[in-house]
């Protein structure tokens, strides 16, 4: 078969604004990528063949299903051959992931804050020609609903300002244009902070491999930017995993207002987000994150807070709502019962008259509404599901029946001591190292955030640890000569001898290394989980 060729028209005549030679005709095979007619023709052969071997094997197909369904019914139920099993793993992992979250009489003798309830006021924006922030971290027990367990709670401060007793983190409000200057300090010990984090500021335009750095406990970093866009923002932690330090509550909101935006007589902040209880007490787990089974979803760090105590909001005048979807991993359907948004701008995007803003993680709205009439409206993620895990809230105008206020206290109050400011150790009572590893090699095994071995001693020569992580993190050991080198805080990497495979909650490897007499450390190179105690001594012997 020869080369299908479509002509090209007729050639401009010389002298004209196109004045250039006439065109070959064009070769759509070629173009295709088949050169020539030859080869053309037997590619149209062989695809009429895989044609037929298609329509072979549909037919085929259709026959087994055929025969296959008439067994089926012309067989006795009982008699059918039982579906196969779920590795038990994946029941486990299914278990684990939608275990119902421990109430706080099961955290009985655990220390946590008391409930302190977050103005959601929108705050003055710094004065001075650059906007300045010191934000710093928090490590914290709370409850983030009155009746479940409390949770350990990662949050930021923010210019001094902590939201104690919830796990809320304040926002950081510029006008669009303005200069901002954040000094990130990773708290100190004081503060429970015993381990690296970052914060990732979405406003910003500004290299993240430069400024979105993991930084050690008691260390900081500046960054500097210019709020060119404005928005509904969201800031975080970027330290590895991402989705551990965000649902422990290392979120919060970065609000650059729009300019020339016209006043309102009330302005709100709220931030949707998801909470994963583990063991009271203790860190948020990690396998619920995964299977995103949130426990609780709250606005502004605790769940159902403002139907504890509704927000008093004018009548007939603007108010103008922020919202963010902190996530880690839902979508919010933002709604206020009895009303419609007069204005949304969603991402820059303007709408007029919306019932609901849909918002993935990490988007943001501002929207205007007016309430025309005194009363009582609700304030919900339209996600029905999430709103009865605590994403709800009241606006209460004035002259309004006045609300039953409910303090967020369970019945029977608490078995637990509930302190102004109090901080748990991240760490958990260590595990034996598992004694079921091969033969020659040392059992060690890691949790959050330790590190133990069966043997705490080896002759020299090559040695094979045998590795389980028992903790809710990842990890991933390393072994170093001892003391180990540190560069800027951390662990410096070119001094690790050698190091198994990054292990995820519940997995398993190997780690070999040849090793002359002397004191070594067996470490965690996860960012930041040496400073908080995962290491443990190791000595080489003749």
């Amino acid at each position: 078969m020869s080369a299908t060729l479509i002509p090209p028209p007729p050639p401009v005549p010389p002298g004209g604004p196109d004045d250039d030679p006439p065109r070959p005709p064009i070769d759509y095979s070629t173009a295709e990528g088949f050169s020539d007619a030859a080869g053309d023709s037997n590619w149209r052969e062989w695809m009429m063949v895989g044609i037929g071997l298609v329509a072979l094997l549909a037919i085929l197909a259709i026959v087994f299903s055929l025969a296959s369904i008439a067994q089926t019914t012309g067989s006795d139920s009982s008699t059918a051959a039982p579906a196969p099993a779920k590795p038990a793993s994946a029941a486990t992992a299914a278990s684990v992931s939608t275990a119902a979250a421990p109430t706080l009489a099961q955290a009985k003798g655990i220390p946590y804050e008391r409930f302190r309830p977050v103005d959601a006021t929108v705050p003055a924006v710094p004065a001075g020609p650059v906007k300045k922030f010191t934000v710093s971290v928090i490590q914290h027990v709370v409850q983030v609903s009155p009746g479940l367990a409390p949770v350990e709670a990662w949050t930021y401060t923010v210019n001094g300002v902590a939201y104690r007793g919830t796990a809320a983190s304040p926002p950081m409000v510029v006008n669009q244009g303005d200069r901002v200057q954040v000094t990130f300090v990773n708290g100190t010990s004081k503060d429970g902070v015993d381990m690296a984090h970052s914060i990732d500021i979405h406003a910003a335009e500004i290299a993240p491999n430069l400024n979105y750095i993991d930084v050690a406990p008691g260390h900081k970093k500046v960054i500097t930017f210019t709020a060119k866009y404005a928005g509904v923002f969201m800031y975080h932690c970027a330290t590895q995993p991402v989705l551990m330090h965000t649902g422990a509550g290392m979120t919060g909101m970065f609000l650059v207002k729009p300019r020339n935006l016209p006043p309102a007589a009330k302005e709100l902040w709220l931030v949707q987000g998801e909470y994963y209880i583990g063991k009271p007490g203790g860190l948020a787990d990690q396998a619920k994150m995964q299977a995103e089974t949130p426990d609780v979803i709250a606005f502004n760090g605790y769940a159902n807070q403002y139907k504890f105590a509704p927000i008093t909001v004018p009548v007939g005048q603007t108010i103008r709502l922020y919202v963010l979807n902190a996530g880690p991993s839902k979508w919010s359907a933002f709604h206020v019962i009895g009303t419609l948004f007069d204005t949304v701008d969603q991402e820059g995007v303007i709408s007029h008259g919306a019932q609901t803003v849909s918002l993935s993680p990490a988007q943001g709205a501002w929207m205007d509404l007016t309430l025309p009439q005194a009363g009582n409206y609700s304030f919900v993620t339209h996600a029905f599901g999430d709103m009865t895990k605590g994403a709800a809230g009241v606006l209460h105008t004035v002259g309004a029946p006045a609300v039953k206020v409910v303090p967020p206290v369970p019945a029977g109050g608490s078995t637990a001591p509930v302190l102004p400011h109090a901080s748990m150790p991240m760490s958990a009572t260590p595990a034996p190292a598992a004694s079921s590893a091969p033969a020659g090699t040392i059992a060690t095994t890691m949790g959050d955030m330790w590190v133990r071995t069966a043997g705490a001693a080896a002759k020299a020569g090559k040695v094979t640890f045998s590795v389980t992580n028992n903790g809710q993190m990842n990890h991933w050991l390393g072994i170093m000569r001892a003391p180990v080198a540190m560069s800027n805080g951390l662990l410096n990497s070119a001094a690790v001898l050698a190091k198994s495979a990054e292990l995820g909650p519940g997995q398993s490897g190997t780690m070999a290394v040849t090793l002359t007499p002397g004191t070594y450390e067996l470490v965690c190179l996860e960012p930041g989980h040496y400073n908080a105690g995962q290491h443990e001594t190791f000595t080489v012997t003749n």
